[in-house]
């Protein structure tokens, strides 16, 4: 699952996304390499010495944390986006006395209790019992004495809504090291994400695996087959995108694979969050602790996934914090699932079952209402289902498969330096044709009485598209 980091303060890192163009995957006169320089937070102004805020971050037990804010001027409140689940009412607690933690519309927002402004406060942050809906936990145990923190709602926002710029200083407990990316040392003092980006630091007793596509940090407590199989996986599926996408990492990826319960028996669930450079993965239930065939398949797909993302991260970001989940989850989804047929794993009956699945998860989640608004609603297989369903259509639309759509889409992104729903059908007309373009455009935004009618309607308009104009590649800079 990826959660786009949203906007952020400050330009910058730069990365490739090249090698596409020697791989034989670029249409003819798009530029073999494209220049993408994503937003990024926590660097200071040119010439403003030290950052306006620094935030010290100490593992006290397990993974329980004591934050330390400290403003380079003083100010009247400080205020986070919200986590849902009420988070930081029920985990987090102010140390210092005269301040108050306070709940309101989109913001928790740290005063203090005589409304006088001030330039530091310390807090205590625990982690939840369970994971916040669709959404980042800010600190979750990890293994026997770990932590894996999110700095992304540990950052407060500023006056313009984006997360303010900042330096960490982590400190593990005695005994332990902070890892991130290629970091891992007894402590990280005056550290930035190297991506720019919100991103996952681990507090703990282990230590990475470095390999030459990935540094994978593996928890024991998952099952001995799921860590073998998840660092094979991972590995095969980094080089199959790296083939067919191009070599976009501008730095080695951090993976983190973690279980929590593994006592409920037939319990089988797969959690991953992806971030810039980054992505970690929670199993938890029962059903994992053997490995059938039901939880190999669960865990290369999803693995697949997750992997994904890492490409997407790289090549661009939503245009806005409000890109639709349908385009990058829906493509990680199809992308992983024909990467599961070019790796071995699935034969074209196991494509066509997921596929199946993906259409009925579609029909379900649309059923009482638009796709543009599933997630407003909290429809989010409907964001997976029907996302695969679009992808799918607009492969066939263009007669090529889902992954050589998607990579189209990432390159006219890096262009752009960022992607939204617009650009979207830009892409599917381009490829195609304006009347597809609309098709797909109505089938998102239209509330569908009938979703299976739908769906084959979309279907219809797809084939007459490839019977009309047959595949049109893109040409430089992403038009014809």
């Amino acid at each position: 699952m990826l959660r786009m980091p949203g906007r952020m303060r400050r330009a910058g890192v730069t990365a490739v996304f090249a090698g596409a163009a020697a791989a034989g995957f670029v249409a003819a006169g798009l530029v073999a390499a494209l220049i993408f320089s994503p937003p990024r937070a926590f660097l200071p102004a040119a010439g403003t010495g030290a950052p306006a805020l620094r935030i010290a971050v100490a593992q006290i037990d397990g993974a329980a944390l004591r934050v330390s804010y400290r403003w380079r001027e003083p100010r009247p409140a400080m205020a986070f986006r919200v986590v849902p689940g009420s988070h930081r009412a029920r985990r987090w607690s102010v140390e210092d006395d005269g301040f108050a933690l306070r709940a309101g519309a989109g913001v928790d927002t740290i005063v203090r209790t005589d409304g006088a402004p001030f330039a530091a406060v310390t807090l205590i942050v625990r982690p939840d019992e369970t994971r916040p809906p669709k959404d980042y936990s800010p600190v979750a145990a990890y293994g026997e004495g770990g932590a894996l923190v999110y700095t992304g709602h540990l950052l407060p926002l500023g006056e313009d809504g984006a997360r303010i710029e900042a330096r960490f200083d982590f400190q593990p407990a005695p005994g332990n090291a902070a890892t991130a990316f290629g970091a891992h040392a007894p402590s990280l003092a005056d550290w930035r994400s190297p991506t720019g980006a919100p991103a996952f630091v681990y507090l703990g007793p282990l230590a990475p695996r470095i390999t030459a596509r990935s540094a994978a940090l593996v928890d024991p407590a998952a099952p001995a087959w799921a860590r073998a199989e998840f660092q094979a996986v991972s590995a095969r599926a980094l080089d199959h995108f790296t083939a067919a996408f191009g070599d976009a990492m501008a730095i080695k990826p951090n993976l983190f694979l973690t279980a929590g319960a593994l006592d409920e028996p037939g319990r089988m669930r797969f959690s991953g969050d992806a971030a810039p450079g980054q992505f970690q993965v929670t199993l938890e239930g029962g059903a994992w602790r053997s490995p059938s065939a039901a939880a190999r398949d669960t865990l290369r797909l999803s693995t697949i996934h997750e992997v994904f993302h890492l490409w997407q991260h790289a090549a661009a970001p939503p245009e806005t914090a409000h890109a639709p989940g349908w385009i990058h989850e829906g493509a990680a989804d199809i992308v992983a699932a024909e990467a599961m047929v070019a790796l071995g794993y699935w034969d074209g009956a196991a494509l066509e079952g997921f596929m199946a699945r993906s259409r009925r998860a579609c029909a379900f989640g649309i059923e009482y209402g638009a796709l543009a608004g599933a997630r407003r609603r909290g429809d989010f297989r409907a964001l997976y289902g029907c996302g695969v369903v679009i992808g799918e259509a607009a492969a066939r639309a263009g007669g090529t498969t889902a992954s050589a759509f998607w990579r189209d889409f990432l390159i006219m992104a890096a262009a752009r330096g960022g992607y939204s729903e617009a650009m979207f059908y830009d892409v599917v007309a381009a490829r195609t044709d304006r009347t597809f373009a609309d098709a797909v455009r109505r089938f998102v935004r239209t509330p569908h009485a009938r979703p299976e009618t739908a769906m084959q309607a979309l279907a219809t308009a797809a084939a007459a598209a490839r019977a009309g104009a047959g595949a049109r590649p893109l040409a430089q800079g992403g038009r014809r």
